[in-house]
């Protein structure tokens, strides 16, 4: 009897070891041979999902996207246009070890992207935080120049999430949610 393959569980366990290989190891320790390892499977299994180490690359950062966005999906109402921004940024920031892994991996992607696939991904992650810090202007300083606070507010956000994966240490979660709270204040004024 044929043996049954879960595709798509393949798939995310090469995903998932990808994103571990980065976190531990760095972007440039992801190869063929080494994700396969980690994957415990073997070099030409891993080959017939993912040809190249870029196609690799492309559906990790993809598949960091899709969780934050069921993530998001799955938030219940906080019944404020505040509480639920605040909320938003709770799951895009690298407050747990799952969404740490995630900076990790955007951050290694981002640095790096050389391909029209990687960075197609890399941008429309980037256009959600975007998304994310305009409204957040809209909501929480309504008028003030809401590109101009997007634009601080991104810049702040990103600094958050690059210290929380390089010092955790020093930016725990709670004192990354703390800033985030405080920079919220400071914008409602």
């Amino acid at each position: 009897m044929p043996k049954i393959v879960d595709h798509d569980a393949r798939q995310l366990a090469i995903t998932r070891a990808v994103a571990r290989l980065i976190e531990r190891d760095g972007i440039h320790a992801v190869s063929v041979r080494s994700v396969a390892a980690e994957a415990d499977m073997q070099p030409s299994t891993l080959r017939h999902y993912f040809p190249s180490s870029d196609q690799m690359l492309a559906a990790t950062i993809a598949m960091v996207r899709d969780d934050q966005a069921a993530r998001l999906a799955a938030l219940d109402a906080t019944g404020s246009a505040q509480g639920d921004i605040r909320q938003a940024w709770l799951q895009a920031l690298p407050l747990d070890a799952t969404r740490r892994t995630e900076a990790h991996v955007w951050l290694a992607v981002t640095a790096t992207a050389r391909t029209t696939a990687l960075r197609a991904v890399v941008h429309d992650i980037n256009a959600g935080l975007g998304h994310l810090c305009e409204a957040t202007a809209r909501v929480f300083a309504p008028h003030s120049d809401i590109g101009q606070e997007a634009l601080c507010l991104r810049a702040f956000t990103d600094g958050l999430a690059v210290n929380a994966v390089s010092d955790p240490d020093t930016f725990t979660a709670e004192r990354v949610a703390g800033a985030l709270d405080r920079y919220l204040a400071h914008l409602r004024g």
